[in-house]
């Protein structure tokens, strides 16, 4: 559960900083609820995707 949650925290950060820097150099309009949402749920799924196909090997 924590390291959800650390995905969703870091995910949101680092979407509002993309989105704001991709903004202001295309010219358009920045967006923080949508930059960041974006982000916290891209994050989600790629953990949650490679958590399912990379596993630790057993012996």
């Amino acid at each position: 559960m924590t390291k959800q949650l650390t995905i969703l925290f870091w995910g949101f950060i680092y979407g509002e900083v993309i989105g704001y820097i991709s903004a202001a150099l295309s010219g358009g309009t920045f967006s923080p609820l949508f930059s960041g949402l974006f982000a916290m749920v891209v994050g989600i799924v790629m953990v949650n995707g490679l958590n399912y196909f990379v596993k630790s090997p057993t012996k």
